[in-house]
């Protein structure tokens, strides 16, 4: 009987080592999870920058086309090397 109360004794002295001082320790999960939520919120934080960048991106090149037809159809501007046929009739 003192034998298996002996192996229990040193069986559990193994776990308390392991959770409080091994790599598998609580304090060493708590540490790991702060970081995850800390990279999780630096990872949100970037990709709306990425979606604000692409939507300023996509705006820049909508901007670009629309300049380009007030300037053919207002002001009657041409692009290099093309040719301006006007049909008068």
């Amino acid at each position: 009987m003192n034998k298996i109360i002996f192996i229990l004794a040193l069986f559990l002295t193994f776990l308390a080592y392991k959770f409080f001082e091994g790599d598998t320790s609580y304090s060493n999960y708590k540490n790991l999870d702060k970081q995850i939520s800390e990279l999780k919120e630096e990872n949100k934080r970037l990709k709306e920058n990425i979606s604000i960048k692409k939507a300023k991106i996509k705006n820049l090149k909508e901007g670009i086309s629309v300049i380009e037809e007030k300037a053919r159809y207002e002001l009657g501007l041409i692009k290099e090397k093309e040719t301006f046929y006007q049909i008068i009739k």
